[in-house]
């Protein structure tokens, strides 16, 4: 009886360092989920940045082709806002404050458009991208930099977001539209459904007439992955 009960006893500690060795790699146990409900990475789970000045040498040594290139080669992916009508990329820096990094970026690859610096956000307008600087709001010190495609822009934002950055006639010309902010507007009274920014926990901010649904995917970085 004793040797069964060894022979059990053993058996049940092989179960217990399998379950630890092979279940402990779970994103849940991180906090990270690519669901927007689901609480996103942490703050102290940030992914580390090279210093601010081997960021700053790096892009004035780059001649990025575009926006994708000007933020995505530089700074690292924490999440991705999907829908079927829009991309919107999440990057992130600790190392710049707002008005700084927006004239470094500028300086790099010039916009068509350069917003002021306005209730902690900026606005940077490129071709096909808005590149959009917003202090985070629950953690001060914190930049996220959304790299937005004109479509994600021009179907969920709304156009409140932009007030004090961008007047509607500039996001009229730059969305290719001859009323698009009015019309948005419009359409997010109606629909209770429009975006108003990144924030880390829930994924997004919804704009002052609702919520925003979408789907959240994580990502890395300049060497994530790569």
């Amino acid at each position: 009886m004793k040797d069964y009960l060894v022979l059990f006893g053993f058996g049940i500690i092989i179960i217990v360092l399998f379950m630890n060795v092979f279940g402990g790699n779970d994103d849940r146990s991180r906090g990270i989920s690519s669901s927007s409900s689901d609480p996103a990475i942490t703050y102290d789970e940030l992914p580390e940045e090279p210093s601010k000045e081997s960021i700053i040498s790096s892009l004035q040594q780059s001649e990025p082709s575009d926006a994708e290139e000007l933020v995505s080669n530089h700074f690292p992916l924490i999440d991705t806002v999907r829908t079927d009508e829009g991309i919107s990329r999440v990057y992130v820096t600790r190392e710049f404050r707002i008005p700084e990094l927006a004239d470094l970026l500028a300086e790099t690859l010039k916009p068509d458009e350069k917003s002021d610096y306005n209730n902690n956000k900026q606005v940077l307008v490129y071709p096909d991208h808005f590149v959009i600087m917003k202090e985070s709001e629950e953690e001060p010190g914190v930049v996220f930099i959304e790299l937005s495609n004109d479509q994600f822009v021009r179907n969920h934002y709304t156009p409140g977001f932009f007030n004090g950055l961008l007047t509607y006639a500039v996001l009229n010309r730059m969305l290719n539209s001859s009323n698009w902010a009015k019309n948005q507007a419009g359409r997010c009274r109606a629909s209770n459904d429009c975006y108003g920014g990144y924030t880390m926990y829930g994924g997004y901010r919804s704009g002052d007439t609702g919520t925003f649904r979408g789907s959240t995917g994580r990502g890395g970085g300049p060497g994530a992955g790569k």
